[in-house]
């Protein structure tokens, strides 16, 4: 029995060493990123009056090679079960939305 608790603590330490040593490769996206806070508004601004209607479920950056800043996708939902997407991007120092309808969304 003592062995199993050692052997697992030391698991532990060891998977927690190996995890917080992990990190992220990717700076192209992150130095060129559009910050979230400044998406969102964009988003809640290109919903207009839906805002009170609908709540966002979950937020994530897409990064295209065309579009290096990345893409922000918004899901919306409301309590009827109606989705809508917000895809929130710049380009040329031109903001860009496009809300997408419909019960399922697949990328």
């Amino acid at each position: 029995m003592k062995h199993s608790i050692v052997i697992i603590a030391m698991l532990g330490i060891v998977s927690s060493v190996a995890f917080a040593t992990l990190e992220v490769t990717d700076t192209k996206m992150a130095a060129n990123a559009t910050p979230l806070p400044e998406a969102y508004e964009h988003a809640m601004t290109a919903l207009g009056a839906a805002t009170n209607e609908f709540h966002c479920s979950s937020a994530y950056l897409v990064t295209p090679n065309e579009i290096p800043s990345g893409i922000w996708r918004f899901n919306f939902s409301d309590t009827n079960g109606a989705i809508k997407m917000v895809e929130v991007y710049t380009n040329s120092f031109k903001w860009n939305t496009k809300i997408i309808n419909g019960p399922t969304v697949t990328f």
